[in-house]
């Protein structure tokens, strides 16, 4: 019988050939622990029923009176009692534990399954030294008298459908990547190897996606998991042995020796627990006499989990001793800078504090080690000297941030900034680490200390009142008091802050009020300070300008911080790419970036969904924006908000909507942004034929670009003048390419001919560019558009396809008949003949289950993340 990777597929094969009066007598179905073998096996004995079948697990080294039993037991049928089924299903799981005894009455019985209508299905696993089952393979495969099966790991899509299922969730690819290198594609150990995850927090459902947001996280599973009793059914000496096995497996050829050492126990008692793993598939011998190694990553890395405080320190001690006295060698660099971390002061601690900091050191870098973070921590435990321990745990700390292990990186911090405070220091570093503390308690949601520190409430001050203004500047500009932040840094002497961190707050809270020119001196600076304002570019919608400074500094898109990168990727059109990112950057514990920044990439991520007809989802992301509570460029939210509403035809709401975030950022004294919310308030004016609201709209917008002077700015306010004035339609179109984004070019277009302003036939050039960013919703939007003005819609057959797609995504998403009109601009009755239509093709009876459907079926395409 022929392997075929779907399960379901694979036990109807085996049910068919034991049906088959001509079919094989027995089936063996073969493969490695954690394949899956025992559910296959029930799978195929719940297709017979319980009246017919016979089920037996045997064990190792335990009788098995059960199946004997059985072979006592069993009698030819009867006359009459023949049917074109067997009369009865014996399934053994696990026959390689079988004694040779047994196995030769069960082949017997076998041979004679003609006269007696019994059929056999057994489970073999081939990954444990047990030889019963060649014995019963070579007699009956001769006597043509069994198919064998082999059950395979599951292929990449398995995995992923076996990951998703088990977490509630698709994963991403990184998570199946890592998943595969625990558990080698093992449907068993999945299961183990995401609860496990999950108890460890080292995985996370974003935007209806998990993801590995901790790599190094230990799989940790509950003393009660079936696992970890069988292993410590074993004895105390066995489990002794695997838990020091698990950490000293990397050192080859001398871990046994080495378990021995650490534990306690003769070298020939280790040995024989050893062996007591390998019989029960937790260990395998590569070669005869030689190492032994793990056959799963997971297990191994569970049991290192499983060893105590100082137990683990001894096993760190004994690793790392043996190979500096040479009688042990490993590869793995990574390995010994664990080790010599666990142990600390176990060891010499000068050398190791040599070794860890330079290791750590080459680690630091995109791809590094995710550990290297804990190696300076330790390293900063080991040294005497004061100065050298701040500077070693200022490192950690800033690694801690660039790999998105904010926790690990405000505890470090706040350590520091303990020590520090009741002592003088460098300024700029003192500046450094109180700033960074911000942007930590920013990322962990920690409102109230912002609040403290804006206050200049007691806190662990410096003493330096430099050190004191430049920190509760960073806490008001978090929260988005420009004018304040401006104020306090007026009376600060610019020589004072060598590093000009003064000079970048001051000149970006004037950015933000509208008032560029102290930004704007800074455009033709190629200085490590350009990361900020590049990001604030983009924030704004400048994408030229801030590739611009970006080349100009020598920098590279993957040396943003990912908010960054992601407003990037959304500006260029990438717009899964975008939405990758951004779902990395709402992982919990991550900084993504500055405030604004964050809020620039909720925002364009938001709009992408709702491009793409994912209302619900925009809508989460929105929320995710606000649950931070106060910050700055709130009211940019307050777009994809009311462009749903406008969507929906709820105008009023999208009214209030706008109102509110214009008054926002009033009282925020806000002007970067505000020209998003008064053309959007232009398009709600002119859809309402309201010229008055049109003109106030075209009078504050023109203000608003008056003040920022941004490209951006100035093709909003011509948009809405050609709205008033429909001559201005190509100045307007102009300013819009000018800004070289496919989609807001796309957008410029549809506004300029619904205000007649622009030639119809330029809606073929903007459709065009929609599709490539999979803009369903603003593409059957556009046809309806390009219809009414008698611009012929290309591809007839992609329409169909792509109209039935954008329909799934808004019933799955729970819309009436009359929320999906709105939403398409067109009838209700043409929204139930789509739907019958779409339930027609599909196959599928109710929303409910086409909404399942695309719950379970929600590709898009894989895209390389570098979230530096």
């Amino acid at each position: 019988m022929q392997f075929r990777p779907d399960r379901d597929q694979l036990v109807r094969g085996i049910v068919d050939a034991i049906a088959d009066p001509t079919g094989p007598r027995a089936v063996l179905i073969l493969g490695t622990g954690g394949t899956g073998l025992s559910t296959v096996l029930r799978q195929v004995c719940q297709e017979f029923g319980d009246d017919r079948t016979w089920f037996v697990a045997a064990r190792p080294r335990h009788p098995h009176p059960a199946l004997g039993n059985v072979l006592n037991n069993f009698r030819a049928p009867r006359s009459g009692e023949r049917s074109e089924r067997p009369s009865a299903v014996l399934a053994i799981d696990d026959v390689q534990w079988v004694d040779a005894g047994t196995l030769g009455r069960l082949t017997s019985l076998v041979r004679a399954s003609t006269d007696t209508g019994l059929r056999c299905v057994c489970t073999v696993r081939v990954d444990v030294p047990a030889a019963a089952h060649h014995y019963l393979v070579s007699e009956l495969v001769d006597e043509r008298l069994v198919d064998l099966v082999w059950l395979r790991p599951l292929d990449e899509t398995g995995l992923a459908a076996l990951i998703g299922e088990r977490s509630g969730a698709e994963p991403t690819a990184e998570l199946v990547r890592h998943v595969g290198r625990l558990t080698r594609n093992r449907p068993k150990a999945v299961g183990i190897a995401i609860d496990a995850l999950a108890a460890a927090d080292g995985i996370r459902v974003v935007d209806l996606r998990t993801h590995l947001v901790r790599p190094d996280a230990v799989p940790t599973l509950r003393p009660q998991h079936r696992l970890l009793q069988e292993l410590r059914g074993l004895g105390a000496s066995t489990w002794s042995v695997a838990k020091a096995a698990a950490v000293l497996d990397p050192l080859g050829d001398a871990m046994p020796e080495l378990v021995a050492e650490a534990t306690g126990l003769p070298r020939a008692e280790v040995v024989e627990a050893l062996h007591a793993l390998s019989v029960n598939g937790i260990v395998r011998q590569v070669r005869d006499g030689g190492r032994w190694a793990f056959r799963l990553p997971l297990v191994q890395r569970i049991l290192i989990g499983q060893t105590g405080p100082y137990e683990r320190r001894r096993l760190a001690q004994v690793a790392v001793t043996a190979v500096w006295a040479g009688r042990a060698r490993c590869t793995d660099p990574d390995y010994l800078a664990d080790q010599q971390a666990s142990a600390g002061r176990l060891l010499d601690e000068r050398r190791a504090k040599a070794e860890l900091l330079a290791h750590a050191r080459a680690s630091a870098r995109p791809g590094g080690s995710a550990n290297a973070g804990v190696w300076l921590r330790v390293a900063a435990q080991l040294s005497s000297d004061e100065t050298e321990r701040v500077r070693i745990l200022w490192e950690s700390a800033q690694l801690s941030a660039g790999q998105a292990r904010t926790a690990e990186g405000l505890a470090t911090i706040e350590s520091l900034l303990n020590g520090l405070s009741a002592q003088p220091g460098s300024t700029p570093l003192l500046i450094d680490i109180h700033l960074a503390h911000i942007t930590m308690l920013r990322a962990t949601g920690n409102q109230a200390a912002l609040g403290w520190l804006a206050r200049g409430e007691p806190w662990p001050w410096a003493p330096d009142p430099v050190v004191q203004t430049m920190t509760r500047a960073g806490a008001l500009y978090a929260l988005g008091r420009w004018q304040q932040v401006r104020q306090l840094l007026d009376g600060l002497p610019r020589h004072e802050d060598p590093a000009c961190r003064a000079e970048v707050f001051d000149s970006l809270a004037a950015l933000w009020r509208g008032e560029p020119d102290r930004f704007s001196g800074h455009l033709s600076d190629p200085d490590q300070q350009g990361f900020p304002y590049t990001g604030a570019l983009l924030t704004l919608g400048e994408l030229t300008a801030a590739e611009r400074m970006l080349a100009r500094g020598g920098g590279h898109p993957e040396q943003l911080a990912l908010a960054d990168q992601a407003v990037l990727a959304a500006r260029r059109g990438e717009f899964t790419r975008a939405l990758t990112l951004t779902r990395r950057g709402l992982a919990p514990g991550v900084t993504p970036g500055s405030d604004p920044s964050r809020v620039g990439m909720i925002q364009t991520a938001a709009l992408i969904l709702l491009a793409r007809g994912q209302l619900r989802r925009a809508s989460e992301f929105v929320d995710r924006g606000h649950d931070g509570g106060r910050t700055a460029l709130l009211h940019l939210l307050a777009v994809p908000q009311a462009r749903a509403a406008m969507a929906l035809g709820e105008r009023q709401q999208a009214e209030y909507i706008l109102g509110q975030a214009i008054k926002d950022a009033a009282g925020s004294d806000t002007v970067a942004g505000t020209d998003e919310l008064w053309f959007a308030s232009a398009q709600l004016a002119m859809a309402a034929g309201n010229r008055d609201r049109l003109d106030v709209c075209l009078r504050e917008a023109e203000t608003v670009a008056g003040e920022l002077g941004t490209d951006r700015a100035i093709a909003h306010s011509l948009l809405i003048r050609a709205a008033v004035e429909p001559r201005s339609g190509t100045a307007a179109l102009r300013a819009a390419r000018a800004l070289g984004q496919p989609f807001e070019l796309a957008m410029a277009v549809e506004h300029l001919v619904r205000a007649g302003a622009a030639d119809p036939r330029l809606l073929r050039e903007a459709y065009g560019l929609l599709g490539p960013v999979d803009a369903l919703l603003v593409r059957a939007r556009m046809r309806t558009l390009m219809r009414e003005n008698d611009v012929a819609v290309p591809d007839r057959q992609a329409v169909v396809e792509e109209n039935e797609r954008l329909l799934a995504v808004l019933v799955a998403q729970g819309f009436g008949n009359q929320q999906i009109s709105a939403l398409l601009g067109v009838s209700r009755r043409s929204v139930e003949s789509r739907l019958t239509r779409l339930f027609s093709r599909s196959g599928y009876r109710s929303r409910l289950e086409l909404a399942m459907a695309m719950l379970r079926d929600r590709p898009e395409p894989p895209v390389a993340v570098n979230a530096s």
